[in-house]
């Protein structure tokens, strides 16, 4: 087949019909190439943000299932992060701060 043959045949109406259509789709429309590509990778951003998101409902949900149903978990959390403590006691904080 020669060249002329083919450009003959690539130069049937319906080619350049079918052509030109993928080339708009592709490049030209609301929705291109690049956009969904764009959109894939923020889909995927967005599942990871899920999962962290997830993780941290998961261990708050053990923190308030501690504190709620388990008086000693409840004194735990109270003295390690609000410091607090009984009447007769005296607290003492070290830190490792140089």
């Amino acid at each position: 087949m020669t060249f002329r043959k083919i450009l003959k045949k690539l130069a049937n109406r319906y080619v350049i019909a079918t052509v030109a259509f993928l080339l708009v789709i592709l490049f030209f429309d609301q929705f291109n190439i690049r956009k969904q590509i764009a959109l894939h990778r923020e889909l995927k951003e967005q599942e990871a943000e899920i999962e962290h998101l997830e993780t941290h409902i998961a261990r708050y949900q053990d923190s308030l299932k501690m504190v709620t149903e388990d008086k000693e978990g409840m004194e735990q959390i109270a003295r390690e992060k609000y410091y607090m403590k009984r009447d007769n006691e005296v607290v003492y904080k070290i830190s490792d701060e140089e």
